[in-house]
């Protein structure tokens, strides 16, 4: 299903929330730096800004929120010819170019993240969130057996998550070719057993 205007508007004003966010805790630390003081800085009311996002931790993972529907839609929508770690490929691609303008926040996130262990488990705990989705898109959309769709979606999560944490480190790197590289080696490194 297409994303409608109005998903579109909502998901560049969370976004444009949570960048603002992020450079508040980076700024003053996550635990000093209040919710109003993000809906103040965002120009926002505080209950404007949790209709859009539950809680303070959700301000820094609520773009994967978006990403993560789109990604769905993505692994879904795709025609069923394919082998299933094509279609986890094409999606993880598709991903990567939305993720790809988001270098510095998410670098600056990373940071933040790295502060607090409750971040760190909340993180954690999106990554499943992330493979429960895919998961269920190759089983709905494709047919995949449950435990297989289970088993190739964790596998493309640490793909996705590999490339990254390289793109995070590197300057000037394309995220889209690092996921498209590190896609291509895993077949490799398990014997040519995964479906290109």
């Amino acid at each position: 299903m297409e994303e409608t205007a109005a998903q579109r508007r909502r998901r560049r004003m969370r976004a444009e929330v949570t960048r603002v966010a992020v450079g508040l805790f980076a700024e003053q630390g996550y635990a000093a730096t209040s919710t109003e003081q993000v809906a103040a800085a965002a120009d926002l009311s505080r209950s404007t800004l949790f209709r859009h996002f539950a809680d303070k931790e959700e301000l820094l993972f609520g773009v994967e929120d978006d990403l993560l529907a789109a990604a769905s839609r993505a692994v879904r929508g795709t025609a069923p010819e394919g082998s299933p770690w094509a279609v986890l490929r094409a999606a993880s691609a598709d991903l990567a170019a939305e993720v790809a303008p988001l270098h510095e926040l998410l670098a600056t996130r990373e940071r933040v993240i790295a502060t607090a262990p409750a971040l760190q488990a909340r993180a954690a705990g999106k990554h499943r969130r992330w493979e429960t989705a895919l998961a269920e898109g190759l089983h709905e959309g494709h047919g995949l057996d449950p435990a297989d769709a289970v088993l190739l979606a964790k596998l493309a999560v640490a793909c996705f998550e590999v490339a990254q944490q390289r793109w995070l480190e590197s300057a000037g790197a394309s995220l889209p070719a690092l996921v498209d590289e590190v896609f291509a080696r895993l077949p490799e490194l398990v014997g040519g057993r995964i479906g290109t």
